[in-house]
């Protein structure tokens, strides 16, 4: 940045006041420096520039040339807004279509312009954009470009990318850069199997294209070294934004990347990101700038890539001061402070106009950022603009600078006073005036003497522009009293104020120097009275008290004035006169010469003519001696030369000029001086030449469209007006002539010449240039233009069409200037018929109409030949364009068909449209069949919108092959059939069920299930199996199937569902399922397994024992699902059980497996009476219910046991005597004991005793022999015994006879000889004593307990022997 202070030698004045504030001049848009806009569209530029109050806009191309209207090409509106129509391509014309133009603004302010614009039209260029099929190896980085024709890069740019017709959004594995370029990082083998298409955007026609579809060839890895896929190279961008380093390499194995700026790694730093794409650099600063390598390197070798960033700030220009008022002949300095990137030039202008150096201007400084204006004139008032400039970067500034008559006045001041010695005071002066005034002090005449212990002034610039100056006493003594005066001065004038300051003390008068004036002007003077009080001043001359006329004037505080002095009058002593005290006077005399300034004689140049004599004389007539006389001409001193000779006496100078010319024109100044003052007199002399022709009009050719100049060139003095006339009618035969209309196309130049900027037909004619100044008679020659047409093209179709395979003529009609040469060109090629005998040209001229009409045939037209053709005429003044589109028809292409996603009964078709045949597409067809039909049995859908490129196919037949094909429709035709494509369908869930499902229960837990295969066209493909579906329908079930699973076999198949619940009735169903699912179940068909016999015995079993030989056993029935099937009654189950010995009534006692005989009893009840039953019998009771199945299971075992009763007999009872007086008796238990057996009762009786009783002997239980003693001896007994229970005694045994014995006698049988045994032995086993207490124990038991415990404890039961 180069920084310029400005300076102001008078100290300028920032302006603030109304006079400029309310006149302003902006910039609405200052930074616009390009315009592209489409020919097709036309565009509005509204003017950069803008005023207040309002301004005037004009438009001027950059040349300074100012805008005119072209008929239906440029158009400046009323508020400045410049339009350029629509047009052809024929109509194109570089000086209006791309040139660079600048915008002005302009009131009383001044005058801005805006930086150059350029605008530049663009075409409607037929173009397409390519990508080519790329390589990459698998895990490298593919890179895609959409390629776009150079002639049309610049306005087109890629908007978005397509994988397959879907928009690639950046992320995952794809990255688009603002380049427009595609990245697809770790290339998979998948990536292969899609197209990549890049799609763009006109920049100003809005048109897009589609790309082709690029294919990706992907590799296995090799090993390789790194090779270079996007690179970068050196370049130039603004600070603040981003720029990006591509750097891209594939290789194998993957390469490693490294950068380095000027030779080291990158610096840290969260600006600098490393991305896929290469190297990204965000908001840029200057110290990015230097040289970037980016290094690739594997393990078989590297490449690098070295590019240079420069970095450069945007252009800023800020001129100062901004808004400036200063004085004229001020020295004003313009400061233009740049910022940005060096190499700039700058270029400085006023009111629009390029600033050239000369006396008032001068550009300094290392890039000219100074504009120094020395004595500043009040024309160089206005705008004055800095421009900055550098490559296609423009900045500018501007400042408003107003120059006026700034003589200073006085605006505040200080009054008299009185004041004591050593009473400080302070004298304040403010005045105004441009630029602003320096203010000086006195003191009766004398500068204000600084002395720092006691005097101090100062001086300081206001806000508003005033300057204020102070003078400030702190210890005032006599001296210090008297008359001050402040006096303003600028380079304008000055202006003074003084008022008298009285210190209090005695009054003395200081010396005072003699004065000398100059007559016919005032001049003061002051008594320079210091002390006070005194009485007052007075003046005297020659004794007399002034004033004695009206040109004296004495002030009250004694200064006198002498109004218009006269050297006679006024020349002399003076006294003054001070009265301190009555009669007391102070008297100072001071002595006025006077002056007497040269005064010179009025005197006039008289009309003259070239060749004249010239004589004038400036004489002096009055002014003291010595006076010098000097002349001078347009300012500058006139020194004698040949023709002119300068006679100078004492008191005159003479001028005179022996042959006066047209040099001699101008302001002549007589300048007299003497030692008073220096007076001038101005005359102008004025050489009159009547107008003459330099360079008279000629005849002279125009061209069209062309700028064209009338030469006339005049002189004379005064400078003569130019007038042109025109007169339109032919040659040969002029009438009456019409003033010129001066337009913006048409204007008169400096030089009298008529400036014709785009001559037009009607401009043909006769044309006078007459020209006047007052002087003699007036002049004027007559000229003829002849309007030379150039060849220009007036007719072709701008674009039209044709059908392939058809003739095709393309006419073009021109007209000019004879010879007319037509040529004909496709694209860039000149169609030569001899060479390509498909095009002949057939040319044929109009004398009447000056036209020639030039039919380009094709015989046929092919498709190549949709291309812009063009006719070109061609003659000696010009060459003219028709740019004829030519559009062949045909029959489209067929669409390129894929297929984006097939279903089962659906698929989405993809196609792409390659050749529209230049015909808008008007719709598709589709049509598809089964890969086994012929095409007449073909489906269709037709009549697709042309705005789609994607459809839906429905409503097909899952697991089948299809053909497809398709169709494209323009008004020209159908298109041949697209390549075929076969499509298998995807498998879908089967659409119908099994059929002939039949149930077959085979045993109460199973059913045999059969089936078919769903009707064919229903499977959907393949049946892999089924599912088979069963569920209870029973009030309990919940409802839900059970699903077993099982392969297809065939068309007929076989399930047995096992494990079923008995005698349960069950809803199946069967669904047949292929790859895609399972297709709809059969009706429900219901079958119930086979009853069985019941699974659980009856519940709550009860028995009790009512008597001896009756029991009743009650039951609940078994849970209903537990019975499998119909209960059809129940059986009870009894036995009795019989142990081998001894007597158990214990839970722990042994018992044997020795049963009774089994009864049952069947019953449909839930009771059961058993009657006959044993008495005092353990009897084992199971209950059972059946079905029609059979037998259930039992119940577990109860036990019960009958009531006591009487017990029977004892049996086998014996007798054998013992002794002389005793017997002994055995027996054995009863038979039947019904019940324990409690004891048993002997009885003994001798029938021929006399007793009538017998004699009873209680025996023990377990004993079963009894000894009776005290029996006579011989005496026959009988004896004979009886059980006893608790229910009482039983039946008596039989009766048996016994007499004692002497001696004893011997046992019979084993167990008598036992018994005989345990008598002898006195002893009694072990067996017997443990079974009688066992006896006695189950006898407490029985009474102690409850008869259903005793019956649960005891149910193994009492035992006895058979």
């Amino acid at each position: 940045m180069w920084l310029v202070t400005l300076l102001l030698l008078y100290s300028l004045q920032e302006v603030n006041g109304e006079d400029v504030a309310s006149t302003r001049l902006y910039f609405v848009n200052a930074s616009l420096q390009r315009v592209t806009f489409s020919s097709s569209v036309g565009v509005f530029l509204p003017c950069p520039a803008g005023g207040a109050p309002h301004a005037v806009l004009r438009w001027y191309l950059a040349a300074g040339d100012d805008i005119y209207d072209v008929p239906h090409i440029r158009h400046v509106h009323a508020n400045g807004t410049l339009q350029l129509y629509p047009f052809s391509p024929s109509a194109y014309n570089s000086i209006i279509h791309d040139n660079e133009y600048f915008c002005t603004a302009e009131n009383q302010a001044g005058k801005i312009r805006s930086p150059s614009i350029h605008i530049k039209a663009v075409f409607r260029e037929p173009y397409t954009v390519r990508v080519a099929d790329q390589r990459s190896m698998r895990g490298n980085v593919a890179v895609f470009k959409c390629l776009i024709h150079s002639a049309v890069q610049e306005y087109v740019s890629v908007v978005s990318w397509e994988k397959d017709t879907v928009s690639i959004v950046t992320g995952n594995r794809f990255f688009l850069t603002t380049f427009g370029t595609l990245y697809i990082s770790e290339v998979q083998k998948e990536d292969a199997l899609s197209t990549y298409r890049c799609i763009t955007k006109h920049k100003y026609s809005g048109e897009t294209r589609q790309s082709n579809g690029a294919r990706l060839s992907v590799m296995d890895p090799m090993e390789s070294t790194p090779s270079m896929l996007d690179s970068f190279q050196s370049g130039e961008v603004q600070v603040g934004l981003v720029v990006e380093f591509p750097c891209i390499a594939s290789g194998y194995p993957n390469p490693t990347i490294r950068w380095l700026k000027d030779g080291r790694p990158l610096p840290a730093d969260s600006r600098w990101t490393r991305r896929t794409s290469g190297l990204t650099i965000s908001d840029l600063r200057l110290e990015d700038s230097g040289n970037y390598i980016c290094e690739v390197t594997n393990s078989f070798g590297s490449k690098e890539v070295t590019g240079h960033l420069n970095v450069i700030e945007p252009l800023r220009v800020t001129l100062s001061p901004k808004n400036l008022k200063t004085g004229i002949s001020s020295t004003v300095i313009l400061s233009c402070a740049v910022q940005g990137s060096p190499h700039f030039i700058v270029s400085w202008y006023r009111n629009t106009v390029s600033v050239i150096p000369d006396q008032h201007f001068s550009i300094q400084g290392a890039h000219n950022e100074t504009l120094f204006i020395s004595a500043a004139q009040k024309r160089h008032s206005g705008a004055y603009q800095c421009f900055a400039m550098r490559k296609d970067q423009t900045a500018q500034d501007f400042s408003i600078i107003l120059l006026e008559d700034g003589t200073p006045r006085i605006v505040a001041s200080f009054s008299e006073k009185v004041v004591l010695p050593g009473e400080p005071f302070s004298l304040m002066c403010a005045a105004k005036g441009a630029p602003p005034p320096t203010l000086t002090w006195t003191l009766d005449d004398e500068p204000v003497a600084r002395d720092l212990s006691r005097v101090r002034t100062s001086q300081y610039t206001l806000s508003d522009g005033s300057a204020m100056s102070h003078v400030n006493i702190s210890s005032p003594q006599i001296r210090d009293g008297g008359v001050y005066r402040c006096a303003a001065r600028n380079s304008a004038g000055s202006a003074e104020y003084q008022a008298r300051i009285n210190v209090r003390g005695p009054p003395r008068i200081r010396p005072m120097k003699n004065i000398t004036a100059v007559a016919g002007r005032n001049s003061f003077i002051s008594c320079r009275v210091i002390g006070y009080p005194y009485y007052s001043i007075n003046w005297y001359k020659e004794g007399l008290l002034l004033p004695d006329n009206h040109r004296q004037v004495v002030y009250e505080n004694g200064t006198l004035k002498l109004s218009d002095v006269q050297k006679v009058l006024d020349e002399g002593a003076y006294v003054c006169s001070v009265l301190i005290q009555p009669q007391l006077f102070i008297t100072q005399t001071v002595y006025i010469s006077v002056k007497v300034p040269p005064l010179i004689q009025p005197f006039d140049f008289p009309p003259t003519s070239i060749g004249k004599l010239m004589y004038i004389a400036c004489v002096v007539s009055s002014g003291d001696m010595p006076i010098h006389i000097t002349w001078r001409k347009d300012g500058q001193e006139i020194v004698a030369s040949s023709g002119i000779t300068i006679d100078t006496k004492e008191f005159m100078c003479s001028l005179q000029i022996s042959k006066v010319s047209l040099k001699h024109n101008g302001n002549y100044t007589c300048i007299a001086s003497n030692d008073a003052a220096t007076v001038s007199t101005e005359r102008q002399l004025t050489v009159t030449v009547p107008p003459r022709f330099m360079v008279q009009p000629n005849n002279q050719d125009g061209i069209y469209g062309k700028a064209g100049i009338l030469n006339c060139s005049v002189d004379g003095y005064p400078p003569p007006k130019v007038l042109w006339k025109h007169a339109r009618t032919g040659i040969g035969s002029p009438q009456q002539y019409h003033p010129v209309p001066l337009t913006g196309r048409i204007q008169i130049m400096n030089n009298g010449s008529l400036l014709i900027r785009h001559v037009l037909e009607e401009d043909r004619g006769f044309y006078l240039c007459q020209a006047s100044n007052g002087v003699g008679s007036d002049i004027s020659k007559s000229m003829v233009l002849t309007v030379k047409i150039p060849a220009m093209i007036t007719s072709h179709p701008n674009t039209t069409m044709a059908k392939k395979g058809h003739l095709k003529e393309l006419n073009c009609t021109a007209r000019g200037e004879w010879p007319i040469i037509i040529r004909w060109e496709k694209g860039d090629t000149v169609i030569d018929p001899d060479r390509n005998p498909r095009y002949s040209i057939l040319t044929s001229p109009n004398e009447k109409t000056d036209e020639v009409l030039s039919t380009l045939k094709l015989k046929p037209a092919e498709r190549e030949d949709s291309v812009f053709f063009s006719c070109h005429a061609i003659n000696s003044y010009g060459e003219g364009r028709g740019l004829i589109q030519l559009t062949v028809q045909e029959p489209p292409d067929p669409p390129e068909l894929e297929v984006r996603e097939v279903k089962d009964r659906s698929m989405n078709l993809r196609w792409t449209q390659r050749f529209d045949g230049n015909s808008v597409i008007t719709c598709y067809d589709i049509e598809y069949k089964n890969k086994t039909d012929t095409w007449e049995l073909k489906h269709a859908t037709r009549n697709i919108s042309p705005s789609n490129n994607q459809a839906n196919i429905v409503d097909l037949h899952p697991a089948s092959v299809y053909s497809i094909r398709m169709f494209s429709y323009n008004v020209i035709g159908k298109s041949e059939a697209s390549k075929e494509l076969t499509i298998s369908t995807e498998e879908a869930q089967p659409d119908g069920p099994p059929m002939e499902v039949i149930l077959q229960p085979v045993t109460s837990q199973s059913i045999r299930v059969t089936w078919k295969a769903p009707r064919r066209e229903l499977q959907n493909g393949v049946i892999r199996g089924y599912q088979i579906g069963y569920r209870e329908t029973g009030p309990a079930s919940n409802g839900q199937y059970s699903i077993v699973e099982m392969k297809a076999t065939g068309d007929s198949e076989v399930y047995t569902l096992d494990n079923l619940k008995k005698f349960a009735q069950y809803g199946v169903v069967v669904q047949a399922f292929n790859r895609a699912g399972t297709g709809p179940s059969s009706s429900e068909i219901n079958a119930t397994t086979l009853e069985d016999v019941p699974s659980q015995p009856p519940q709550n079993i009860r028995a009790i024992s009512v008597t001896s030989d009756e029991a009743v056993i009650t039951w609940a029935e078994p849970p209903r699902m537990t019975l499998h099937g119909v209960l059809k009654g129940y059986r009870v189950v009894f036995w009795t059980v019989f142990p081998d010995e001894g007597v158990c009534c214990t839970l722990s006692c042994p018992f044997f497996s020795e049963w009774g005989e089994m009864q049952n009893i069947t019953t449909t009840k839930e009771q059961v009476e058993l009657r006959g039953l044993e008495k005092f019998t353990n009897y084992s009771i199971q209950i059972l219910a059946y079905t029609q199945a059979g037998d259930g299971v039992r119940s577990k075992v109860l036990y019960i046991q009958t009531r006591e009763d009487y017990p029977g007999p004892p049996a086998a009872i014996k007798t054998m005597p013992s002794s002389a007086s005793s017997v002994v008796v055995s027996w054995l238990p009863p038979h039947k004991p019904n019940g324990i057996i409690r004891k048993y009762t002997i009885y003994c009786s001798s029938p021929g005793s006399g007793q009538p009783l017998p004699s009873e002997y209680e025996a023990n239980p377990e004993l079963l022999f009894y000894r009776i003693t005290h029996l006579n001896h011989r005496q026959q007994y009988l004896i004979w015994a009886a059980a006893v229970t608790t229910a009482g005694r039983g039946n008596f045994s039989d009766k048996v006879t016994v007499a004692p014995a002497a001696k004893g006698g011997s046992l019979n049988t084993p167990i008598h000889r036992e018994r005989l045994t345990l008598e002898r032995s006195g002893a009694e086993s072990t067996a017997f004593r443990e079974s009688s207490a066992k006896s006695d124990r189950c006898y407490e038991e029985s009474a102690s307990v409850g008869s259903e415990d005793y019956e649960r404890k005891y149910n193994l039961g009492v035992w006895r022997r058979k």
